[in-house]
């Protein structure tokens, strides 16, 4: 079984990446464009990446617009809730 990171680390990895893809999950949750079962699936599966550092680093230098890198395991779920009228 694989090991998943810190839940607290991968918490605010999840809501930085989320707000650098213009992605707020309290509103899309609020709007029921997801579940809390859904909120909670993008951190599990943030937990799951073995990358935390390199998305610490990537986040402290992206500009905006730039893309998730491809190994962000919420790239597909933020570009389908960033393409969802709000």
């Amino acid at each position: 079984m694989q090991r998943l990171g810190d839940i607290r680390e991968h918490f605010w990895l999840t809501l930085a990446m989320a707000k650098h893809c213009e992605v707020d999950l309290a509103e899309a949750m609020r709007d029921g464009r997801i579940s809390t079962t859904d909120y909670a699936d993008h951190i599990t599966r943030c937990r799951a990446c073995p990358s935390p550092e390199h998305c610490k680093h990537w986040l402290k230098n992206a500009s905006a617009g730039d893309e998730p890198p491809q190994y962000c395991q919420n790239k597909a779920s933020f570009a389908e809730l960033t393409s969802v009228p709000a």
